[in-house]
């Protein structure tokens, strides 16, 4: 394993070289003992080759987000995968060396490439809305409204900062489960990115505002979406058959009778799932951030296959917002030293 490490790290060994041994230890007796330890050197082999191989340049808002949902989310996805394992494995000093690689790598030659790229285009843009991807706002028209139209009924599992690199996994987990199929596309978020806005946007809205300049508090059509009784309200004006917000702990609670009759009694229902922004917003618990991707997956597919068992069929997985995390601390410089005043919403 160090050997492997100081390999990885210096390039002295191929994909094909790594992935044998990697194959060939999977035979062993001892590979469980090791595993988060191969996984983490695998991922963090893979992460330094792709980001080698990556053009990160960036033409246009559209050039930028297309080259991210079809290449560049994997560079998130596999230092998340890296940083898990690495944790998970408690051998922290041996990857030290290829976790010095990773974090330089991936803070400077990724995050801080692509962000001054990225800015470039933000800086020329009069309006946000002048790409081509499906904006957030218009979720429910665009994605909830054609089931109801065809009078089919529709769950949608929102689930708080999961990023699309993590909806690209759950995607994946989705299609090797028995006689499951998902498709995946990218949504535009709203500005500022955070979870009162987004939370608002996903809702049947015609107008979304603040309550005033110095408050976070939402209003969609006049009315406030804070809590999932609000949002329930706002569920069943716009709606003509019955729909109704729920919590995802309330609804694993809920027994396989109660479960099948809120399919039954309702044509939409909105499940709230909050476990990466539970951990990820918190400075005690945010290390713990990607510990909490991994059983926020977990979850959501007991959530998918419990709504499935009380015959539902059609799904929408989405988030209000996504989020960027780097597990080494940041420096005093990284901060904005701006103060903000006064709230607008970009959409």
């Amino acid at each position: 394993l160090s050997d492997l490490v100081k390999n990885v790290v210096d390039q002295t060994i191929s994909a094909g070289d790594r992935e044998g041994l990697i194959r060939q230890r999977k035979l062993s007796h001892w590979y469980k003992k090791y595993m988060d330890l191969y996984q983490a050197i695998d991922y963090g082999a893979r992460f330094i080759k792709f980001l080698e191989e990556a053009e990160l340049n960036i033409e246009s808002m559209d050039d930028g987000l297309t080259k991210y949902t079809n290449y560049w989310y994997l560079l998130d996805q596999l230092y998340r995968k890296y940083i898990f394992h690495t944790k998970q494995s408690g051998q922290v000093s041996m990857l030290k060396a290829l976790s010095d690689k990773v974090e330089n790598l991936y803070s400077n030659n990724y995050l801080l490439t692509v962000n001054n790229n990225w800015q470039n285009h933000i800086d020329q843009c009069d309006t946000w809305s002048k790409t081509k991807l499906e904006f957030q706002r218009h979720f429910f028209k665009r994605q909830v409204s054609p089931f109801l139209n065809d009078k089919k009924k529709v769950f949608v599992i929102i689930s708080d900062a999961l990023r699309y690199e993590i909806g690209h996994e759950l995607h994946s987990r989705i299609r090797q489960e028995d006689r499951f199929d998902a498709e995946i596309s990218p949504m535009l978020t709203t500005l500022p990115s955070f979870t009162q806005l987004g939370m608002a946007s996903l809702l049947p809205n015609k107008e979304i505002q603040f309550s005033d300049n110095h408050s976070t508090t939402v209003f969609v059509d006049g009315k406030s979406t804070q809590g999932t009784e609000n949002r329930s309200k706002i569920l069943q004006s716009a709606v003509k058959g019955a729909a109704r917000a729920v919590r995802a702990d309330d609804l694993m609670g809920m027994n396989k009778t109660e479960c099948r009759e809120l399919f039954r009694e309702h044509d939409v229902v909105y499940v709230y799932h909050n476990q990466i922004d539970a951990t990820g917003d918190k400075k005690e618990s945010e290390g713990r951030v990607f510990d909490a991707v991994e059983d926020t997956l977990e979850e959501l597919i007991k959530i998918i296959k419990k709504l499935v068992a009380a015959n539902a069929t059609n799904l929408l997985v989405t988030s209000d917002h996504g989020f960027i995390y780097q597990d080494k601390v940041l420096e005093d410089s990284d901060f904005l030293g701006a103060d903000i005043s006064g709230i607008d919403a970009l959409h």
